[in-house]
């Protein structure tokens, strides 16, 4: 169950990005411009989530599942359909590999189960410094990493023989709190969302008898 989840924990490395770029305009779910919430409606947890993940499956709203997932700025960092960042693991049919348990706990917690794949390294230098960030190079010399993986250009390189340590960082490049400020009807759209792969006539999203 958790190396499943470790593949799939998605990350950004700044919860004030906006600027999203699309790289086509013909994707079906055509994603608004992200709208910056500021006010936190609740620290969710895993467990709020307890006897409302059923209700993902009914009667949701497409519309608004679609604005909270790039408010949330999962395009920052996800591709899903043909839009978003390429720096964290393809969304587009995450659902089909993953339980809808395992993709809200990947959201809310992103630091609990990581993947090698996607885990940061972090460095101590004998003067004291220490720097965290994607491992891009390494030679017999130097330490190349990309501590912000919305800009690749701005490496840092370290020399080997300054370094006293180095270990791969326990934390998520993703930051926690990226849906603290949705409402709970939010996150469930967005789970919706997701598992309907930008489909507008999913069954999650079609009214109710």
């Amino acid at each position: 169950h958790n190396d499943r989840v470790a593949s799939l924990t998605p990350f950004s490395n700044n919860a004030r990005i906006y600027c999203v770029t699309s790289s086509a305009s013909e994707n079906a779910s055509d994603f608004p411009a992200p709208k910056p919430r500021t006010t936190v409606v609740k620290e969710w947890t895993v467990a709020d989530f307890a006897g409302d993940l059923d209700a993902v499956s009914r009667g949701r709203n497409f519309e608004k599942g679609r604005q909270a997932f790039a408010d949330a700025q999962c395009l920052a960092c996800h591709r899903f359909g043909l839009e978003g960042g390429g720096t964290g693991p393809d969304l587009t049919a995450v659902s089909a590999r993953f339980t809808r348990r395992d993709v809200l706990e990947s959201i809310l917690e992103p630091s609990k189960v990581l993947s090698e794949q996607y885990e940061n390294t972090t460095v101590w230098l004998k003067n004291g410094d220490d720097h965290t960030g994607r491992l891009a190079d390494e030679t017999a010399d130097q330490l190349v990493l990309v501590p912000d993986p919305l800009k690749p250009e701005s490496k840092v390189t370290v020399k080997k023989s300054d370094v006293s340590k180095r270990a791969a960082s326990k934390l998520s490049p993703m930051p926690e709190g990226l849906a603290h400020t949705l409402s709970k009807e939010d996150v469930l759209d967005l789970l919706a969302f997701i598992e309907s792969a930008g489909r507008r006539q999913h069954a999650a999203f079609q009214k109710q008898p």
